[in-house]
This record gives structure tokens, sequence and C-alpha cells, in this order.
């Protein structure tokens, strides 16, 4: 048998140069891209101090808690600095909480802002979706409780108050007889807003 070794003193590695420049600073400069600001409150207002050297597709956000467009998202358009669009909201439509109710004769009502939790062009309740439901006040003695919901919209101090009016029996398990809720009950409250209701 013949043994054949392949041997080398030279080694080569084969690889990219240690550093690339690149010059990127060729040609006119172009205008800049939108920014982004934040505003104490609509910038559709004279008394709203709006920020330097604005242009058209700016955006700013309103942020400041107490004024009543919170978070909304305007664009500028147009050419004056009171020329703005309302663009977006950054408040989610979610709202979730609990409640200490008082039950009477079966029937208890939760009303909420509405117009301080969600941002709405108009408010109807047929916007709105609500799920309720309500703790065992005893917690050692489950109760099956069984609930309906009724909304309403009202207009309280120029702010829209959503009325959630709940009907509520529970059932006796070793009975099996149905008896209205009474007295305080711990509710929950999940709504959020909904785009349409679909006809079937």
């Amino acid at each position: 048998m013949v043994d054949v070794v392949l041997a080398t003193e030279d080694l080569t590695v084969f690889g990219g140069p240690s550093s690339i420049n690149l010059d990127v600073d060729f040609g006119p400069t172009g205008p800049r891209g939108s920014r982004i600001y934040g505003v104490a409150a609509d910038p559709r207002l004279s008394t709203t101090e709006k920020p330097p050297s604005l242009q058209n597709y700016d955006l700013a956000i309103v942020i400041t808690p107490s004024e009543p467009d919170y978070l909304t998202v305007y664009q500028k358009i147009g050419v004056t600095t009171e020329e703005w669009v309302q663009f977006a909201s950054l408040v989610p439509n979610l709202h979730a909480t609990k409640y200490n109710v008082t039950f009477t004769a079966g029937v208890a009502t939760i009303s909420l802002i509405a117009s301080d939790i969600f941002i709405l062009d108009s408010y109807t309740a047929d916007k709105f979706m609500v799920q309720v439901n309500l703790e065992n006040a005893n917690p050692l003695l489950v109760r099956p409780v069984s609930t309906g919901v009724t909304l309403s919209v009202t207009t309280v101090s120029n702010k829209k108050v959503l009325n959630i009016t709940i009907a509520a029996a529970e059932i006796d398990p070793t009975t099996g007889v149905w008896s209205a809720v009474t007295g305080e009950r711990i509710v929950h409250i999940f709504a959020s807003v909904v785009a349409e209701i679909i006809e079937e």
C-alpha cells in the first residue's frame, strides 16, 4: 500500500476588506420627513402653543390628561398654524373595572362617563358592548346568576353618560328556585366600542 501526504507551507485566507468608506453626502438635500410633537391642547386653537418650523403632514398629540381630546392625534394640513385635521386617537376603547352596586328587586344601574373614557364622534347606545358578571355574595355558597343588560346614553353637564341597567336573578341550587338579586354585589364591567351591528 502507498501512503500519500499532501502538505503546503503557505496558508491564504480570502475575505472582505478590513474597512469600507461609503460616502452618501451627494446631491441636493431633500425636504425633511414629518415630525411628531406633543402639544398641551387642540392645535386648531390659536391659544395652543405650537412648535416652530411646522410643515404639512406633521403630527401633534394632545398630552394634557385634563383636555377633552387627550391623546388625540392631529395632522397639519393647510397654510396657517391653526389648520389641522383630527387624524386618530390613542385612547384604547376598552374599560374594565369592578363596582360595588346595590340591587333593588333584581335591578341596579351603573353610570359611566363615556365621553371621559371613549373618544367618539357621537355617543349612542348601539355603539357600545357591555359584559357583566356578578360575584357571589357568599363565597361558600355558589349560586348561578342570570343577567340582562339595557344600555342608554344621556347628557349630564355636557358629558355623555353611558347608563348600564342590570337585571339579575340567581338560583338556589338546593331548591332550584330563582329569585331576584338584592343587596350589595360586586359587579364586573367590561365595556368596549363596536364598529357596527351586523344584521343577519
